[in-house]
C-alpha cells in the first residue's frame, strides 16, 4: 500500500515556484506515495498535479478581509486542517508557503499531532514581511525553531542563512533544495510557435528586452521601464515585453502613456507557454527588489537568454554564479541598469558570450536533481519516525 503525504499550499493559480515543484514532485513520484494536495483558497491549477484534491475554498473578499483584521483565521484554519488531517491519516505533511506552513505548525501544536512536517518557505522573511505583514516574522521567529517542525527547506542557500544567523533555527533542521527546471521540458515547449500576426517577435531587426514576472511593486517593473526610456534614446530598435499579471497593470499602463513608450513597451500579460516568448527574445532583464530564489532567471538561462538581474539578497546571485554566467547591476538603480542593458544591445560579442553560457549553467538546476533530493528526504523523515 502507498504512503500517504498530504501537500498543503495557499493556492495553485499563481504559477511560481511553489506550483511548480507540486507538480513536480506528484507527476514523478505518484507510482510510490498517495498525494492529497489541500489548498486554503478555490483549487485552480496552472501546472497538471497527480493526486486528491481538496480546498478550504476561502473565496468571500469580505469574510476573508474580517478574519483578516481579527486574526481569528489562526485558529479557524487550523481546526479545519486537524480534521482533514484526521479524516486522511498521513503518513508525512509537507507545506508550501508561510502562512500553510505556520497554520500547520499550530496545528501540530493545538492538537497534539506526531506526524512528521516539512515546510519550504520560498522566500526572504526578512524583506518580506514588514510593516503591515510584521506579525508573520514574529510568528516565523516563534514557531520555525520548535521541534514540531521536522525540517525546513529553502529556495536558496542565501535563505538558508539568514534563517540560521537571523531567526535562530538550528542549522542541522535547514536544508537547501533549489526550485529546479525541467530543462527537457522548456526546451520541447520553447519551439511552439508564436503567430505569425504577432509581428514583434518576428521581426529580427528589433531588440527584444524581455521580463517575467507578477505585476507588484516589489518586482521593480517601475524602474525598468524608467531605464528602458533612456535605453530607447541610444537604441531606437528596441522593444520592452513584460510578461506575467498583476495589481499593478492599471498603474503600469498610464507610466507607459505618460511616458510615451505605448508602441515599445508590451505588456502581454500571463502564458501558459513564456518559453517561447524567451526564445524569440534576446535579453532577459531582470529587475526585483527582493527574492527568495526566482525560478524565471533558470528559465531564462535554459532557453539561452543573456540575463541582466539586480543583485537583490538572495537568489541572483547565487544562480547567475557571481556575476559569471549574468550580469549583476545593483536594485533600483535606474542608470546602472540602463548601462547595462545598452551594454548587451550594442556589443553582439559579450551577448553570445553570456548567451552561450546559460544553457551551461541552466544544467546545474535541473529538477532530477533535486527530485532525488526531495525523495531522500522523504524517505528519511518517514523512516525516523516509525
Amino acid at each position: 500500500m502507498k504512503k500517504k503525504i498530504i501537500i498543503f499550499t495557499y493556492s495553485l493559480r499563481i504559477g511560481g515556484g511553489a506550483e511548480r515543484i507540486i507538480s513536480s514532485l506528484t507527476q514523478k513520484l505518484s507510482k510510490k506515495y498517495e498525494f492529497y494536495i489541500l489548498t486554503i483558497q478555490e483549487f485552480n491549477n496552472i501546472y497538471p498535479i497527480k493526486g486528491k484534491y481538496y480546498s478550504l475554498n476561502e473565496k468571500s473578499m469580505y469574510f476573508t478581509k474580517f478574519l483578516t483584521y481579527f486574526k481569528i483565521y489562526l485558529l479557524i484554519r487550523p481546526i479545519r486542517f486537524h480534521k482533514f488531517i484526521k479524516s486522511i491519516s498521513p503518513h508525512l505533511i509537507i507545506s508550501f508557503l508561510d502562512l500553510p506552513n505556520i497554520y500547520a505548525i499550530i496545528t501540530k501544536l493545538l492538537f497534539s499531532i506526531k506526524i512528521p512536517l516539512i515546510i519550504s518557505i520560498r522566500c526572504n522573511p526578512r524583506r518580506m514581511y514588514k510593516k503591515e505583514m510584521r506579525y508573520l516574522n514574529f510568528l516565523i521567529r516563534t514557531l520555525y525553531p520548535l521541534k514540531l517542525v521536522n525540517k525546513i527547506i529553502t529556495v536558496s542557500k542565501g535563505v538558508e542563512m539568514i534563517l540560521e544567523n537571523d531567526y535562530s533555527i538550528n542549522k542541522n533542521k535547514l536544508k537547501t533544495i533549489y526550485n529546479s527546471i525541467d530543462i527537457e521540458k522548456i526546451i520541447e515547449m520553447k519551439g511552439d510557435r508564436i503567430s505569425k500576426f504577432n509581428k514583434l517577435f518576428h521581426d529580427t531587426n528589433i531588440i527584444k528586452f524581455i521580463t517575467i514576472g507578477r505585476l507588484r511593486k516589489v518586482k521593480g517593473h517601475q524602474y525598468l521601464i524608467d531605464a528602458f526610456y533612456e535605453v530607447k534614446k541610444q537604441v531606437p530598435n528596441s522593444k520592452l515585453i513584460i510578461l506575467g499579471e498583476g495589481p499593478l497593470r492599471h498603474e503600469l499602463e498610464e507610466k507607459i502613456k505618460v511616458m510615451g513608450l505605448h508602441n515599445d513597451v508590451h505588456l502581454l500579460g500571463l502564458k501558459k507557454n513564456p518559453y517561447k516568448y524567451l526564445a524569440k527574445s534576446d535579453i532577459f532583464v531582470f529587475s526585483s527588489k527582493y527574492e527568495g530564489f526566482p525560478n524565471v532567471l533558470l528559465e531564462a538561462l535554459a532557453c539561452g537568454l543573456p540575463i541582466i538581474s539586480t543583485d537583490c539578497e538572495t537568489g541572483p546571485r547565487e544562480i547567475l554564479g557571481n556575476g559569471k554566467y549574468g550580469i549583476l547591476v545593483n536594485v533600483m538603480d535606474i542608470k546602472d541598469l540602463k548601462d547595462k542593458m545598452i551594454l548587451l544591445a550594442k556589443n553582439k560579442d559579450i551577448k553570445e558570450k553570456y548567451s552561450k553560457i546559460s544553457t551551461e549553467r541552466a544544467k546545474y538546476f535541473n529538477i532530477q536533481k533535486d527530485l532525488i533530493k526531495w525523495i531522500n528526504l522523504i524517505e528519511s523523515e518517514m523512516k525516523a519516525n516509525i
